[in-house]
Formats: structure tokens, C-alpha cells, sequence
């Protein structure tokens, strides 16, 4: 159980680190933090749309160099963007893009036979075909994080509501968003309580009753939580729709960036085309 308790504590304390650095890098003065988030949305759209669109692997890096250099420009260090995007990607692609590169799933010429009956080798085409959609998804999240990273989670959903999105989808979001640290700090209490408390050192199977009773409070707290937080809003007038300070100002700036987005994307997008 210490050994369960400490791990889960370490991870605790890991995301809320990763996410106030995200917060400080926002308020950085850098390329992307200058701009609107509207038009960093709008960017967004389009990277992404191009990402999907190609089918080329010097293109897809080509593509994943972009958000490499604007994280630079962004004061965003280099080590620590890589880590946020290729952290999330072998879980991901890992359960999709490893059985692609047999033959079993993708026909084509052996590159390496693993077994002769039955027969199982790794093609060409299914290891091309691994490696586009590895470039494509961890390009794609490059560009997603990059946002995420310069841009206050506040000026995000402000963007998303004056792009007509329904409020009480940017309500919930924003309020996942925000009591998702409180409950961090619950389970961080609650882990540090057990800890304190233990006498003996538990087997496995008592480790595990131990980790999913603490499991349950926290569903539970969490479920009550939420029924408070909304009768609260509803005490004070909540419409399903929230409301925003912040106005943001389409400056020359913001134009420019926009132009060159489209402009390189439909570049790199038709030279895609000319490679097929």
C-alpha cells in the first residue's frame, strides 16, 4: 500500500506541477501569447484539417516542425513541449498503429518474418502505414497543445463562446477544468491520511481494497460536490450561459498570422497533392 500511496501521490503532484507551468507559460510575453485566441482557434481548425488531410511523411514532418519553431518563438522550452506531446502518444497509437504493421491487418512485402506457421511478418506497407498515422496524431497534438499552453483556459472558452458554441457545453468544460484541481487536492488529503494512519505494511489484495475504497469516497465526494456547485448557480441566477469579462481586439497582428497560416497551409496542403 506505501508503495501505491506514494506513486499515486507522485502523479498528484506531477499533473498540478505540469499544469501550472502551463498557466505561468501563458503569461508569457511570446509569438503566440500576443495573438487572439479567436484566430488561434481559427489556426487551430486549419492546421489540423491540413495534418489530416496529407499522406506523406516529409510532409508530416514538415508540418510537425511548425509548432516546434512557434513554441520557440513562444518562449516555451523545448524539452518540455516534446515531453507534453510524446508522453501521450505511444499509449495512444501504440494500441492502434502496432497490429497495422503486420501482415495479418496490412498485406504488402515482408520486411521481417517473425513467424513461419503461422505465417506473421511486418510489411513495408503496414510499417509506412505505422509511421504515417504516429506523424499525423503527434503532429496534431503538437498544434492542440501548443494552444493549450499559450493561451489562459478562461481565453479559450471566452473564443469557443463567441464561435456561437452552446454555454452549457463551455460551462461544464470550464467547470471540469477548474474543480479538477480541487479534487486533486482532495485525493492528495485523503492520500496523505491514509498514509499516516497505516501501521503495518499491506499485502497486494489489501493495497487494492485499500486504493478502491479511497476511490469510492472521492466518487462520492465528487458527485456532491457537483449537486452543490449547481443549486448554488442556480441560487444566483444561473441561465445556462456564462458570462465574460474579457474582449478581445482583432489587431493587425492578428491578420498577418492568420494570412500566413492559410497561405502556408494551402502550400503545403497542394504540394501533398503534387507528391501523389
Amino acid at each position: 500500500m506505501s508503495k501505491l500511496i506514494d506513486k499515486t501521490v507522485e502523479e498528484v503532484i506531477s499533473f498540478i506541477r505540469e499544469a501550472v507551468f502551463s498557466e505561468e507559460y501563458a503569461e508569457n510575453r511570446g509569438l503566440l501569447q500576443s495573438l487572439d485566441p479567436r484566430v488561434k482557434l481559427i489556426a487551430l481548425l486549419i492546421s489540423i484539417s491540413v495534418v489530416v488531410g496529407v499522406g506523406h511523411i516529409k510532409t508530416l514532418l514538415l508540418l510537425y516542425s511548425i509548432p516546434l519553431v512557434m513554441a520557440a518563438l513562444s518562449g516555451i522550452p523545448l524539452i518540455y513541449f516534446l515531453k507534453r506531446v510524446w508522453v501521450f502518444i505511444p499509449i495512444f497509437t501504440g494500441i492502434i498503429a502496432i497490429p497495422v504493421i503486420f501482415n495479418v491487418i496490412t498485406p504488402g512485402r515482408p520486411i521481417l518474418v517473425l513467424w513461419s506457421s503461422p505465417y506473421i511478418a511486418v510489411t513495408a506497407e503496414g510499417l509506412h502505414a505505422a509511421v504515417i498515422f504516429t506523424l499525423r496524431v503527434a503532429t496534431a497534438v503538437s498544434y492542440a497543445i501548443l494552444l493549450t499552453i499559450t493561451t489562459k483556459w478562461s481565453d479559450v472558452m471566452k473564443a469557443l463562446s463567441d464561435f456561437k458554441v452552446p454555454g452549457i457545453v463551455i460551462t461544464i468544460t470550464t467547470l471540469t477544468y477548474r474543480y479538477i484541481f480541487l479534487l486533486i487536492n482532495i485525493l492528495l488529503d485523503s492520500m496523505y491520511s491514509r498514509k499516516s494512519r497505516l501501521c503495518k505494511k499491506l499485502g497486494m489484495v489489501e493495497s487494492w481494497k485499500e486504493a478502491g475504497k479511497n476511490m469510492g469516497a472521492v466518487f462520492i465526494k465528487t458527485q456532491m460536490m457537483g449537486e452543490d456547485i449547481y443549486y448554488a448557480m442556480l441560487s444566483r441566477g444561473y441561465l445556462h450561459s456564462a458570462k465574460s469579462l474579457n474582449e478581445f481586439k482583432f489587431r493587425k497582428s492578428d491578420a498577418i498570422f492568420l494570412t500566413l497560416t492559410i497561405l502556408i497551409m494551402s502550400v503545403v496542403f497542394i504540394g501533398d497533392r503534387w507528391l501523389i
